[in-house]
């Protein structure tokens, strides 16, 4: 069947291999036969992603994009990679050893006090890097995947355009969410605090001090819950931002009313839980088969040795001990980014009709 045929349809893989071809040679060559026959492809093959889907289907969109496009997410995302790793390695290294030792005397006040610092430094030190990492990582991504999932040629000079003017309104809904999110965390240690205390200054006999301790320490739970029950509903802030322009308040009440239940439709929550899973399994598969492969072959001993005639022997062990977690954070932000963009296309399609606004525009553009 001729290309050009009005009734051609990317349906079999023979046609989908051709419509990539062709979307290849448009990126090396201005002739406007290739372009033409590039742009009806990509048409075609947007009314396949423009519909409703399932949990299973959206994931796998994902990750056919990320196929597609992952050398240029990875190359635009390195220094706000870099700053989410800063975060995790000051919280990993400065703060997270404060929260099980004491400097001071061993009372209780003493311990909620150090409990307290260390708790206030991780949120209000490490968290804005890592929210400013994170946030431009995500109007990057989602940018360009919004631009594939629309039939556009995706554009990295408008996306970092639009990433440094959307900045400042997501900083302050992923700090808002950081702090709603971290509220069960914050309590749950306090709770452990008080338990500390309560063992200091109560006899041995009395068990009132362990009971606390015990319920801080079941109270990680729901706090770890709460953590990523607040995330799941304003994951969508990010692409309500960028797409559609909106403010930070706007943004988490858009993306809530997005993935809420509506009618026979179901909530959208769904898909974000099952990203969490698919983001831990993973990220634990990355990880830990780094630290194996490092761990068999002994890697960071042979560079200890060949460091250590450096002053900075310490500082460049440190940075290779960081490494692992720099490639889970640079790999896994836009698996996130681009499956919370592909959950707000869905759910606009299957909410407001989206895929028709998007026919309705394209026969307007044809007749005209």
């Amino acid at each position: 069947m001729p290309l050009a045929c009005p009734h051609f349809h990317a349906s079999t893989s023979t046609e989908v291999g051709i419509l990539r071809f062709l979307d290849t040679l448009i990126s090396v060559t201005s002739d406007p036969v290739a372009r033409y026959l590039t742009q009806r492809g990509a048409k075609y093959d947007r009314k396949n992603r423009m519909r409703p889907m399932s949990t299973g289907e959206m994931l796998d969109t994902a990750l056919r994009i990320y196929q597609r496009l992952g050398l240029t997410f990875l190359r635009m995302t390195v220094p706000a990679a870099l700053l989410c790793l800063a975060a995790v390695g000051f919280v990993q290294n400065y703060v997270a050893p404060d929260l099980f030792t004491t400097q001071g005397s061993g009372s209780g006040a003493d311990v909620i006090g150090e409990v307290a610092a260390a708790l206030a430094m991780a949120v209000f030190m490490g968290g804005p890097l890592l929210l400013l990492g994170w946030s431009y990582s995500s109007s990057l991504i989602v940018h360009l995947v919004s631009d594939y999932l629309l039939g556009n040629n995706p554009d990295p000079d408008a996306a970092s355009q639009t990433a440094r003017a959307v900045l400042p309104r997501l900083f302050v809904v992923n700090l808002k969410e950081l702090v709603l999110s971290v509220s069960g965390i914050v309590v749950s240690t306090l709770i452990m605090g008080v338990g500390g205390v309560i063992a200091k200054t109560s006899p041995d006999t009395d068990a009132t001090a362990g009971v606390v301790t015990a319920i801080g320490v079941l109270a990680i739970l729901p706090g770890i819950f709460a953590f990523l029950y607040f995330a799941a509903h304003d994951a969508l802030a990010a692409p309500v931002a960028v797409i559609e322009g909106a403010r930070s308040r706007e943004a988490s009440k858009r993306s809530r009313a997005l993935l809420k239940r509506s009618g026979y439709h179901l909530g959208g929550t769904g898909t974000i839980w099952a990203l969490y899973l698919l983001l831990t399994v993973i990220a634990l598969v990355l990880e830990w088969g780094i630290y194996a492969f490092v761990l068999l072959l002994g890697i960071r001993d042979h560079l200890a040795a060949l460091l250590s005639f450096l002053p900075g022997e310490a500082l460049f062990l440190q940075a290779f001990d960081l490494a692992p977690s720099f490639l889970v954070i640079w790999t896994l932000v836009p698996v996130w980014a681009s499956v919370v963009t592909i959950v707000y296309y869905e759910r606009r399609v299957r909410l407001e009709g989206f895929d028709i606004d998007v026919l309705a525009s394209e026969i307007t553009d044809e007749n005209r």
